[in-house]
């Protein structure tokens, strides 16, 4: 059979039969299973991936499942080999934190891979959300971070060898040697567009001369503790059963842009990018830093991880790191290319300045 492009009810009806995947669930729900056709709810679609909310039953108890279907594609992202492999390899290991696979199948369709696992609908979308839900998830976070850090990282290194970047590896490093290199190019690129210089020029001779000294900012912040990071956290990516509880208990999804990076990278990513964002709460950003800082501190702790260098001092220097090493370029290339909107420029800017002055850079 050919390979099918385009996703359907009846595709995947066609193949539940064929390949007998309903035996999987026997033990889930403790009897014969069938699959409810007429539930079948494509949630996304597009040319990486297809996933779907399914209802499988038995007698009269039914239970919802995600079916995510990973495509192969013709050129192969990185990114893309991740998630597959954090499915498939590394179940043992992040189970706890997200939603329970309950089958992986390769060359299902192709090349495709089919992953059937636990239904947990994603936080966006179901409250409004705000900086007071930090404290709902990073507890489950700082789990994360302190059972993969560094040497317990290690105890696994078999399974994650071949296939998870590494902040740490060879070829990390050339990637930050480049990107650097790039965002030098794009800042003089902006300063030939009028309306981009009269934004870059006041930071330029600055930036320029911080650029020149990097990649390789504050390595304190890798001295901290490097750990698996999921590294794209957002509301559409954080799952929670029950969001009326005092304490979610959160799941992560969509792991593509997982690593073996600073810990602190992820804390940046919910706090300072979200704040970033959401200018509603500059006033009180310093505030909510703090605050957030302090439980993440509280949380590794008491997961048997103390930070020598001050918790409020790696933020910081994790934020800049991660502007000057990697944002300050996706900003430069996207308002000089005019590919996307670079919504964070102005205040990646500032940030540098206000950043670089707390830590000392400046």
């Amino acid at each position: 059979m050919g390979r099918v492009k385009v996703i359907t009810k009846r595709f995947i009806r066609r193949k539940w039969r064929k390949m007998n995947f309903a035996d999987t669930f026997k033990h889930v729900l403790n009897g014969e299973v069938s699959l409810n056709h007429r539930k079948m709810e494509c949630l996304k679609d597009s040319y990486k991936s297809s996933i779907w909310k399914l209802e499988i039953k038995s007698g009269q108890t039914s239970m919802p499942v995600i079916l995510k279907i990973s495509k192969q594609l013709r050129k192969s992202r990185p990114e893309s080999t991740v998630e597959k492999n954090i499915y498939r390899r590394a179940r043992k290991v992040l189970q706890p934190f997200m939603p329970k696979i309950y089958l992986t199948k390769r060359n299902v369709n192709g090349h495709d891979l089919w992953v059937f696992m636990e239904y947990i609908e994603a936080v966006k979308g179901r409250v409004h959300y705000n900086p007071d839900h930090f404290d709902k998830i990073i507890p489950a976070l700082a789990k994360l971070h302190a059972a993969t850090m560094n040497e317990k990282f290690e105890q696994h290194e078999k399974i994650f060898a071949d296939w998870l970047p590494r902040f740490d590896s060879p070829r990390m490093l050339t990637e930050r040697i480049e990107t650097n290199k790039l965002t030098l190019h794009y800042l003089d690129e902006a300063m030939k567009k009028p309306k981009l210089k009269a934004i870059v020029q006041p930071y330029y001779s600055r930036l320029r001369e911080l650029l020149k000294k990097g990649p390789g900012y504050f390595p304190e912040v890798s001295k901290a503790g490097l750990s698996i990071i999921h590294g794209d956290l957002h509301t559409a990516n954080m799952a929670c059963h029950n969001l009326k509880e005092r304490k979610w208990q959160v799941k992560f999804i969509d792991w593509e842009g997982a690593k073996f990076a600073p810990c602190w990278f992820d804390l940046v990513n919910l706090v300072g990018v979200f704040l970033a964002y959401r200018r509603e709460w500059a006033d009180k950003e310093e505030a909510i830093t703090r605050r957030a800082v302090r439980l993440y501190a509280d949380e590794m702790k008491k997961n048997g991880v103390e930070f020598k260098t001050e918790p409020l001092t790696l933020y910081r220097m994790a934020f800049l790191k991660r502007i000057l090493e990697r944002g300050m370029y996706l900003q430069l290339k996207w308002a000089v290319t005019g590919k996307k909107e670079a919504k964070l420029l102005k205040i990646y800017l500032k940030k540098i300045e206000i950043l670089g002055k707390q830590v000392g850079l400046i």
